[in-house]
């Protein structure tokens, strides 16, 4: 075989390439980035996430090697990484403090965020734009399902969050944009990173706990759908051994349940079961909208991703009710779990905020890293569109602001110090 001989100049230029692809690691799910001007399109290179649901059709565009997803439905260039700021390697190069490892923020943080990016390279902005900015809400939106000091609920195609879900990315209300997300935060399995009902209540609505954050809140039972954790007081046969929380390895739930030695409280192992498990509860209904622009809303009992109304998880003839009548894990007893019991718990298994452990890491279409939780967004002036800025004298009460549930399609308010993703986009040129 001939012998292929490098000149100098090529070797070098090759070790250089080794090095410069070795000088800044990146954390894992997370693309390279790109100094190029997103507002040119560029060739498309095949993405490295593993896809996730099939690719949106609706209006929206790849451009600049994929690094802006270009929507066409709003005129606008959304920022491909939906969760930039759960990249470490960026959040160290912007210097934004704050911010959680899988990139959750509060309110004040995110706009702290946006800044940065566009404060970046001496004001340059980051990829050569120093125009982004939060997604943006009107308060009176005729597409959403509920009113109460503005609109919001479902089918809110107003916003630029909700017009990407329900229009960009085509999905229906309660579909989550990742239905299947496994995770594995020993020793459950598919503990999900959105809420879960408890049996609290307070003047706010039912009381909800997230694994992603660690904070409580409140939920109108109406439109939102939510996960399970069941519980039972007592444990199953013979309790395992040992310290913390731990699985059961013998006996009927061996598999099943898992046993949280400092409360005596028995758990399902599988934090989202009722994805793979309806226990026979099937079939839809219907929510009739508080506006009268509204369509009837026809929704799962069980949405195919687990989640659930509440009346579906605790009335009689609902999912838990079936649950203990299928004496599941030799079990009966099975019960909706208080805000102290989740809370507790999320102690004892030593989780912390934002714990990558309940980070997707997939690639949807055009976008990588979308969430299947909220995002935070901001309220826009009444005339305005999606081109329009944040106005920091709105907002939708004191002490709220927007955010948008990428797990269900729920446009809704929350207080500051929520800890929510952030996405960004910038108006498209020429757009108005």
């Amino acid at each position: 075989m001939p012998t292929i001989r490098l000149g100098t100049g090529v070797c070098l230029f090759l070790l250089g390439t080794i090095f410069l692809s070795m000088a800044a690691p990146e954390a894992v799910g997370h693309p390279r980035w790109t100094e190029s001007n997103p507002c040119q399109t560029g060739a498309a290179s095949p993405g490295t996430l593993p896809e996730h649901g099939p690719p949106p059709e609706h209006g929206l565009t790849p451009e600049d090697r994929e690094s802006v997803v270009y929507d066409s439905n709003q005129s606008i260039c959304w920022l491909a990484d939906a969760n930039l700021a759960g990249n470490a390697y960026f959040r160290a190069k912007l210097g934004v403090a704050g911010i959680n490892p899988d990139g959750t923020m509060d309110y004040a943080t995110a706009l702290n965020w946006v800044q940065a990016l566009n404060n970046y390279n001496q004001g340059q902005g980051y990829l050569g734009h120093n125009n982004w900015q939060l997604p943006v809400t009107p308060l009176n939106d005729s597409s959403c399902s509920s009113v109460n000091n503005g609109n919001f609920g479902a089918s809110c195609t107003g916003s630029a969050l909700g017009n990407l879900y329900y229009s960009g990315l085509g999905r229906r209300f309660p579909d989550s944009v990742v239905p299947h997300l496994s995770t594995s935060v020993a020793p459950f399995v598919n503990l999900q990173p959105s809420l879960y009902w408890t049996t609290d209540q307070n003047s706010g609505g039912e009381v909800t706990f997230s694994f992603n954050t660690g904070l409580g809140g409140s939920n109108t039972t109406k439109y939102n759908f939510f996960r399970l954790l069941p519980m039972s007081l007592s444990p199953i046969g013979t309790p395992p051994t040992g310290t913390g929380v731990i699985p059961y390895t013998t006996g009927a739930a061996a598999g099943k349940a898992v046993y949280d030695m400092k409360t005596g409280i028995s758990w399902i192992l599988d934090g989202n079961l009722a994805a793979s498990n309806n226990f026979g509860v099937t079939g839809t209904t219907t929510i009739a909208p508080d506006v009268k622009t509204s369509a009837t809303l026809t929704v799962p009992l069980i949405d195919a991703d687990g989640a659930m109304l509440f009346a579906t998880a605790a009335n009689a003839g609902g999912w838990l009710d079936a649950m203990n009548k299928s004496n599941y894990a030799a079990m009966n007893n099975w019960q909706l779990p208080r805000i102290a019991d989740l809370q507790n718990l999320y102690k004892n298994l030593n989780l912390q905020p934002g714990d990558t452990r309940l980070e997707a890491h997939v690639r949807l279409g055009l976008f990588q890293n979308l969430q299947p939780g909220f995002y935070w967004a901001c309220e826009r002036d009444a005339n305005g569109t999606s081109h329009s800025p944040c106005d920091p004298n709105l907002s939708p009460a004191a002490g709220f602001a927007y955010s948008f549930n990428f797990d269900n399609g729920f446009e809704g308010t929350d207080l500051l110090s929520k800890q929510f993703y952030v996405m960004v986009y910038y108006s498209a040129p020429g757009a108005h």
